[in-house]
């Protein structure tokens, strides 16, 4: 394994993660910044998913998105210059798919370039998109069940006079729930695998049935790979964690 750094134009750079050895027909992995982190990722994620990829023969690419990291505010348009780099990266790999993607809003734009691009075979949605809707609704009230009895009356006051919150539908570019399930029968019927994972994070996800009920697809769909970690936070700050992770994505990646 072997790292190096790539020029991308427009004083956009990221690095390079090569295998000693690719493994014939795998596609390239581009990992995206998780809003305003690094290229090297929460706690180096990306860093450790990168090169444990490599250890498994796919190159990877981490980048800083303009503005974000170590690159300069220009050429905004954060799918244009996706799509940019794909370019670079298949000039240089010659006819190749790619996965893209990352954790929370990483997952938001790999969703949107692999709409955009039929390059893109692979999705990685770590604590990407999802409706609330009724399973999310039962999932409070699970949560609510778990508690005291005690509890219960001065959870719902609280609930009942707080001010309106912030949301990750305020945050986050998602498409509507209608688009949402369209837009995802679009990637499946043209082959592209989805990792979806969701974590205990992710305070919009409570339920592991959301996941159908704001795609329209089983979570064992073919192409889709799906599971909730509720007991992981939602940076997988913990080796047990992380490690769990670096596998996951590791197998996904080698079926992709």
């Amino acid at each position: 394994m072997r790292e190096q750094v790539l020029e991308l134009g427009d004083g956009l750079f990221g690095v390079l993660t090569l295998p000693a050895e690719r493994r014939p027909g795998s596609a390239v992995v581009v990992l995206l910044n998780a809003g305003l982190v690094h290229r090297a990722g929460p706690f180096r994620l990306s860093v450790q998913l990168a090169r444990t990829l490599a250890e498994a023969g796919q190159a990877v690419l981490r980048f800083d998105l303009p503005g974000v990291g170590d690159a300069p505010l220009r050429g905004a348009d954060a799918p244009a210059v996706v799509a940019r780099i794909l370019d670079a990266l298949q000039a240089r790999f010659g006819e190749t798919g790619f996965v893209v993607g990352g954790i929370c809003s990483a997952a938001d734009l790999g969703w949107k370039v692999a709409l955009a691009d039929r390059r893109v075979r692979g999705l990685l949605l770590l604590d990407g998109f999802a409706a609330r809707g009724g399973w999310f609704r039962v999932g409070q009230l699970q949560l609510l069940l778990r508690r005291p009895p005690r509890s219960w009356p001065g959870m719902l006051r609280r609930r009942a006079f707080a001010a309106a919150e912030i949301s990750d539908d305020d945050l986050r570019d998602w498409p509507s729930p209608a688009a949402a399930r369209a837009q995802m029968h679009e990637l499946l019927a043209r082959d592209v695998r989805v990792l979806a994972l969701y974590t205990g994070g992710a305070a919009y996800f409570l339920h592991r049935r959301q996941f159908a009920a704001t795609f329209g697809v089983a979570e064992r769909e073919a192409g889709i790979t799906f599971d909730y970690w509720p007991e992981c936070d939602h940076l997988f700050m913990y080796g047990e964690d992380r490690a769990r992770l670096l596998g996951t994505v590791r197998d996904w990646c080698a079926r992709s």
